[in-house]
């Protein structure tokens, strides 16, 4: 082994003289750089088109957070292809800190469940509830649940909040593969991009429907009673309803709430009354920090998530949530 060290000293020598060399230098870095664009152009076609049915990672904690067979493609190719910080990194690094400090959280439109698998995974001593309204992505939901072995810490609910009780119409988007009943080929998922608003885009382009049952969280929450520390509401435009049908709960326990809040011709104006009314104070999550914003119709990229906080610091951008988290319970001590 030594001797073979020996013998390649003058080739390495050789080498690193014809690097430094200012010709080869102009000759390396002319073909360097448009092949190293082109390597990060072929991965990125290959991870956008070659998709993942199931994943599993190791979390920073020790625990495993796992994806069942057919139960959220999505997820699981950007766990594949990108760990923990694939999906909304923003919003997930806001959501972890709060998982940490919360003893209940509330997710709201959870899909297949990756934020409430991975709330539950983070804190051993966390309480989900997680609502979701389409059967064939809560049956979903249920499976990466058990599969995770959290069926005594994660509540799945079959069901849409909604402002009232009842019935309504859900408008799902007309994705590859969906039947008018809103049903999927095997190995597609069901797209997540579907609302109860009854003038969204969805029902505009005639999109596939079902009937879902509503219930107001406020009169759910009667009959389980729970403190609520943390809210994730992804409801694609119906955060208002959401909102409304939560108010005492809110006003009662102060949570933090995540919202997705999507740029819209209304311009979101009444998520914006009902959350001023309930003396809350918005924060655009964004990489730049946590932005201290009075409205919602603001271009903002790809960044769609914000921080609804029952308590706020003159800072227009906080580049963390612990100030806001430590005054919010100097204030409920008080």
């Amino acid at each position: 082994m030594q001797r073979d060290r020996i013998a390649t000293r003058p080739i390495t020598a050789f080498l690193k003289r014809c690097r430094d060399n200012h010709y080869v230098s102009l000759f390396l870095t002319g073909i360097a750089r448009p092949l190293r664009s082109a390597c990060r152009d072929l991965a990125n076609l290959i991870q956008s088109n070659v998709h993942k049915d199931s994943a599993a990672i190791q979390l920073p904690n020790g625990n495993t957070m796992r994806i069942a067979r057919n139960c959220g493609r999505w997820i699981a190719t950007s766990l594949y292809w990108h760990g923990l910080e694939g999906h909304e990194p923003e919003t997930s690094r806001a959501l972890r800190f709060l998982f940490e400090r919360s003893a209940t959280f509330i997710d709201v439109g959870a899909n297949y469940g990756f934020y409430s698998i991975l709330g539950a995974l983070w804190n051993p001593k966390l309480r989900v509830v997680a609502f979701e309204p389409v059967p064939q992505i809560c049956q979903g939901l249920r499976q990466n649940v058990a599969l995770n072995r959290l069926e005594t810490r994660v509540v799945c609910e079959n069901l849409a909040l909604a402002d009232r009780c009842g019935q309504a119409t859900f408008f799902l988007p007309g994705g590859e593969g969906t039947g008018r009943e809103g049903k999927v080929a095997e190995g597609k998922d069901l797209d997540s991009a579907g609302t109860l608003v009854a003038d969204g885009w969805q029902a505009r382009k005639n999109s596939p429907r079902i009937q879902v049952e509503t219930v107001r969280f406020d009169d759910y929450e009667k009959r389980r009673p729970m403190q609520v520390d943390l809210v994730k509401i992804d409801v694609e435009d119906f955060e208002a309803d959401v909102l409304a049908g939560m108010q005492e709960v809110i006003r009662r326990d102060r949570p933090f709430i995540v919202c997705e809040v999507l740029p819209r011709a209304h311009r979101n104006e009444r998520t914006r009354e009902i959350v001023a009314s309930l003396d809350y104070q918005p924060y655009w999550i964004s990489p730049a920090g946590y932005i201290r914003v009075s409205r919602f119709d603001f271009g903002r990229s790809n960044f769609q998530n914000f921080l609804l906080s029952p308590v706020s610091t003159p800072e227009i951008v906080l580049p963390d949530l612990g100030v806001l988290w430590d005054l919010r319970f100097a204030r409920t001590a008080a």
